[in-house]
């Protein structure tokens, strides 16, 4: 029997396109998520095992790796897909704006790994997060999104030694601009989506898919050999300049 793959924030647009990316590449997944009907619709389609848990109750984390365990055995790797994205400045920002966010973002990655050193400290294994590029760039109106991602980019390495010693790898995938359900006001407005592909070095938004390969790769145990780095799939926003209006 495969050891499995939790994934939380399975009925996410990028969490579902990981679901789908792990069962093709043969691995076993058990996809974790809040919504029980977005979950059987997942079930269906993937026929993927499922779980439901939420950040205000804890212990239904610790769940469903038990739950894992049970179904398969072991559990080898563990994606964090949770997120918000609140797009207002400081200003504007409620506390509870921020606090929401922090939770969603940052304190998700800390439940998860909390409950994943715990499931993987015998044997090793797997971790990937999900930061953005925004954690590394300032970017307008992004105070609470940004603060909390880039948090979780300490995390993540912090993690990433304190575990090493354990066989357990930590990274983190940071996204661009992603055509994902999350983002649908901004990619839907095609003013806003014009500006997002003009400032993007290779010209357009990214896939759900984009994003969940890379986090398939990383989870995956032939790269074993990778720990506490952080990986831009953003089509290159973070490290190079706006894209020309010519070509070369």
């Amino acid at each position: 029997m495969s050891a499995a793959t939790i994934v939380f924030g399975a009925t996410g647009s990028v969490g579902s396109s990981l679901c789908e990316q792990l069962q093709s590449d043969g691995r076993a997944v058990l996809a974790v998520g809040r919504d029980t009907s977005k979950l059987d619709a997942l079930k269906e389609q993937l026929g993927v095992e499922t779980a439901m848990a939420t950040l205000d109750q804890p212990d239904t984390i610790a769940a469903a790796f038990d739950q894992a365990t049970e179904i398969f055995g072991q559990v080898e790797a563990v994606a964090n897909c949770i997120g918000t994205l609140q797009l207002k400045p400081a200003h504007l920002l409620s506390d509870e704006d921020w606090q929401e966010t922090i939770a969603a973002n940052l304190t998700s990655c800390f439940q998860i790994l909390k409950a994943s050193v715990k499931a993987l400290r015998s044997q090793g294994g797997a971790v990937v997060f999900v930061s953005t590029a925004a954690a590394e760039m300032g970017m307008a109106n992004h105070e609470a999104i940004a603060a909390a991602k880039a948090g979780v980019l300490g995390l993540m390495r912090s993690a990433a030694a304190t575990y090493a010693n354990r066989n357990i790898r930590v990274n983190c995938v940071s996204p661009g601009l992603v055509k994902s359900n999350m983002s649908r006001h901004l990619w839907e407005d095609e003013k806003m989506r014009a500006i997002s592909e003009q400032m993007n070095p290779l010209g357009r938004l990214g896939e759900p898919a984009d994003i969940a390969r890379m986090i398939a790769w990383l989870l995956h145990p032939q790269n074993s050999w990778v720990t506490g780095q952080n990986f831009g799939v953003d089509g290159g926003l973070s490290r190079l300049m706006q894209r020309p209006k010519t070509k070369v």
